[in-house]
């Protein structure tokens, strides 16, 4: 791990170590999807995948992806439950309002707020 840091800054800092074993230990990036809220001192550990809707709990430790709109908790973070029903889930992430234009938002921020599906569903 010592000086491993120092790859990212080039002009020679890189040289004597060896970047096939930074790969392999590199998760990659970590993604937090839309409308994601996150508790206070949670850790979320690199390579991991927030889904869209997620809460993570606050002092979570997140060491594994997290499905769209659950709710996880601890150390290591577990799902304690789903915000809604898997048929819910599907037509939420099908509506995907976060990324509509934002003129588009503006338009149906009722619907949004008042989490009317169907509405959002047929909203131009």
């Amino acid at each position: 791990m010592a000086g491993k840091p120092f790859n990212i800054f080039g002009h020679g800092w890189e040289e004597g170590f060896d970047p096939a074993t930074w790969a392999a230990e590199n998760r990659g990036d970590t993604v937090i999807g839309p409308d994601v809220w996150i508790g206070s001192e949670a850790w979320i550990m690199p390579g991991v995948t927030i889904g869209a809707g997620a809460i993570i709990a606050a002092k979570a430790v997140v060491t594994r992806d997290v499905a769209p709109y659950s709710v996880v908790a601890g150390n290591p973070a577990r799902e304690v439950r789903r915000r809604f029903d898997d048929p819910t889930i599907a037509r939420l992430l099908d509506i995907a309002w976060w990324d509509w234009p934002v003129d588009r938002i503006s338009r149906n921020l009722n619907a949004i707020r008042g989490a009317d599906l169907a509405a959002l569903e047929t909203a131009r």
